[in-house]
């Protein structure tokens, strides 16, 4: 069995910008004896939207990370944060802060569990030992989704309010970085990382919405 390799203490920073542009369909009427039809109009998605993003390096080996604690509240019927990037390892736990029962479970492929339903002021934990992306679902409520995407190295973030992204002490090489966004997929940009040095990347990221 291969073992990962530790983290490195050196190494450069990749860092850049997150945008997020919707195009919102709009039907457009008429005045005359033709039909309205139907255009896109772009627009920048507000920080919700960069809160569902995460940027990582796409890397084919795992790199030792420590794991860490997560957490993801049952908030009015919905699960926050809705998109949690974590490194293989980490337990993230579930408290219900709604007055009413919630359960927390998973049919993917890279975790499958059932927390059970519990209630106000309880909370369940789940450890992620597998890297991938992960579903999780209430049965009590079919609205309430929510996204782990597990990690096998430490180098991934999301995006602050305002887009901006950094990524340091990445080992030198060539990589491919991306971007991803449940409903967009991935974005990459290629990045050449050196000792000491620093990458900038702009993603954008072309979001559809259903009008």
């Amino acid at each position: 069995m291969v073992q990962p390799r530790a983290v490195v203490t050196v190494g450069g920073t990749v860092e850049g910008q997150v945008s997020v542009e919707t195009r919102p369909t709009r039907r457009l009427g008429s005045a005359g004896a033709y039909p309205g039809r139907t255009v896109t109009v772009a627009s920048t998605a507000g920080g919700s939207e960069l809160a569902n993003v995460v940027v990582f390096v796409d890397l084919s080996t795992s790199i030792a990370a420590p794991p860490s604690q997560a957490t993801v509240r049952q908030t009015n019927e919905v699960f926050v944060p809705r998109v949690t990037p974590v490194t293989v390892g980490t337990t993230i736990d579930f408290p219900n802060d709604d007055g009413i029962f919630h359960n927390v479970f998973s049919l993917s492929r890279g975790a499958t569990f059932d927390l059970g339903r519990y209630p106000r002021g309880e909370s369940k934990g789940r450890r992620f030992d597998s890297p991938g992306i992960v579903k999780v679902f209430c049965h009590l409520h079919s609205h309430m989704t929510a996204l782990v995407r597990v990690f096998s190295h430490p180098y991934f973030t999301q995006p602050d309010a305002a887009g901006r992204f950094a990524l340091p002490r990445v080992p030198a090489g060539r990589y491919r970085v991306v971007a991803w966004h449940e409903r967009v997929g991935e974005v990459a940009h290629e990045a050449l990382v050196a000792d000491g040095g620093s990458v900038s990347l702009n993603f954008s990221l072309p979001l559809t919405d259903t009008p």
